[in-house]
Order: C-alpha cells, then structure tokens, then sequence
C-alpha cells in the first residue's frame, strides 16, 4: 500500500526548471541560431573597427533619441508594415528589437502597443472580419504584445 507522504516527499524535492531571465527573453524573442553562442542579438557584442566606434555610437544614440519619439516611432512601424518586402519573419525580429529597445521604459512601450492596436482593431472592424484579428502574429504590434505578455508573465511562469 502506497502512503500519501510518501509522494509528498518526492514532489517537495524534485523542482521544476526554469530558465532565467535573459535566457528566456533571448529564446521567446530571438529564434534560436545555429551559432547561438556568436549572435549578435545574443551576445551584444558588435564587431566595429576601432576608427568606426565613436561615428556608430553617435548615430545608435541618435537612433534611440528618434525611438524615444512617439510620433516617430508609429510612423516608422506604419512605413515598414506597408512595404511589400516586409516578411513576417521580418516583422517578428524587428517587434523583438524594438522590445529590447525600450525593455526599460515598458510604460512607453505599452502606450505605442496600445496606440497601434487601436488602429489595428480599427482596420479588423472596417474590412468586417473583427473575429480574425490576433489569429496569427502577420504585424508587428501582434508580435509585440506576444513580447509584452512574456515580459509580464515571466514572474508567475517562474
């Protein structure tokens, strides 16, 4: 005969296993690569010629200066969204970058998410399919509030 105790015993001990913070984020937003190790999005570790350095870090502190501007922002989400060459796949990395990007103003990040999705819900009431909307990630706002619930969510997964 099997004891309750004895099965309580063997749950208190074993653990699930979690993966921490920066791992998890790294895997939810950025496609596992062969050379994982190496990436760029991974490791944060840009390759740039010494004479080259102080011109990129100018112009990647411009760039965040321009993402810190709403308007800015929206209309350059809405310009990439209407470019035919714009893959989903293109789509996904770039709402992950941007996620990263502003991973420490997630206010800032919630109200360009909230902004974009009114619009998109919008465009779903208009074209009288509201019920396809958030099927599948084919925006880049869809994809950025699968990366917003993962950010969200991380301390109650854990």
């Amino acid at each position: 005969m099997i004891e309750m105790e004895d099965h309580t015993s063997d749950l208190s001990e074993a653990r699930i296993p979690f993966l921490d913070y920066k791992t998890y984020t790294d895997r939810v937003f950025f496609l596992p690569s062969k050379d994982g190790a190496n990436d760029v999005m991974i490791t944060g570790k840009l390759d740039i010629p010494e004479g080259r350095r102080a011109t990129v870090a100018q112009a990647l502190n411009q760039f965040s200066n321009l993402l810190n501007s709403k308007t800015f922002l929206i209309n350059f989400i809405r310009t990439l969204e209407g470019r035919s060459d714009f893959n989903a796949r293109a789509k996904v990395y770039f709402a992950s970058l941007l996620t990263v990007a502003l991973h420490g103003k997630l206010e800032y990040y919630t109200d360009i998410m909230r902004t974009l999705l009114l619009e998109l819900m919008e465009q779903y009431v208009q074209s009288k399919n509201p019920k396809l909307m958030l099927r599948r990630s084919e925006t880049v706002v869809e994809r950025m509030l699968c990366n917003w619930m993962s950010i969200c969510l991380y301390q109650f997964l854990k």
